[in-house]
């Protein structure tokens, strides 16, 4: 059975491709991870990344790894390379 947790995740990764209009392949590649990984997490078969793959996904949408856990929808924007 799978965490609160686990599918606020896997719907929050949902939402953000979506609203990019990225395919899975093309959010694994902007993250910087494998496709095969992306999607589990997605369909929530994986749950429980490390912090650096969280980091990657974070970064990968230009958001902060904050706003990738909130449990309210980041605003849609996209960071400078020099904001950390």
């Amino acid at each position: 059975m799978q965490s609160p947790a686990a599918k606020s995740f896997a719907k929050r990764l949902r939402e953000l491709r979506k609203q990019r209009s990225w395919t899975q392949e093309q959010a694994a590649e902007n993250c910087g991870i494998g496709y095969k990984l992306y999607q589990f997490y997605e369909l929530g078969i994986k749950n429980n990344p490390g912090l650096i793959t969280l980091e990657k996904i974070a970064n990968g949408y230009g958001i902060k790894l904050h706003e990738l856990l909130s449990p309210v929808m980041p605003k849609t924007r996209r960071r400078r390379k020099t904001e950390s």
